[in-house]
């Protein structure tokens, strides 16, 4: 028995940390999360799409969404909300596929601080990637897209 490219790759792991300063109280940094309309305007790429066909806001609550590119949303994201606590942090699982190909798990935490300036968001993602080092910079870059639009669209 032959083994393919996929059998011969080995996870990759990282723990990426991320965070950015808001002059916005922590309830519209929060609404922009907890609100699923909001969240689909800064929370991909610009350039590219996502759709929520579920998006259960809540603890245990489901997660389903298509991303990609305009048209195709040719990725598939699927997770579950762990951990809720209004105004203070969101723990979410995540798993990325493409074409029924699992790229990536990751569990992300994502913590609101009120500041005298307004909000820090501290974001920490421990992702596996099953498709090698570039998924974890997808993941990184992806994240670092998202902190930059969360704020201008807050200040929008």
């Amino acid at each position: 028995m032959s083994e393919t490219a996929s059998d011969q790759r080995v996870p990759v792991t990282a723990t990426i940390r991320l965070g950015a300063d808001f002059e916005h109280p922590i309830s519209a940094v929060w609404n922009a999360f907890a609100d699923t309309g909001q969240r689909v305007q800064w929370g991909v790429p610009e350039g590219e799409e996502m759709v929520c066909d579920i998006d259960d806001f809540r603890p245990g609550g489901a997660i389903h969404a298509r991303c990609g590119s305009p048209g195709e949303l040719e990725f598939i994201s699927t997770g579950q909300y762990c951990s809720l606590e209004p105004e203070r942090h969101i723990v979410t699982t995540e798993t990325l596929t493409k074409d029924d190909e699992i790229l990536s798990t990751a569990i992300i935490t994502w913590t609101l601080t009120a500041i005298p300036t307004g909000t820090r968001v501290g974001l920490v993602d421990q992702v596996v990637s099953f498709v090698g080092e570039g998924m974890i910079d997808g993941h990184r870059n992806g994240h670092d897209i998202c902190l930059r639009q969360l704020g201008e669209f807050l200040s929008s």
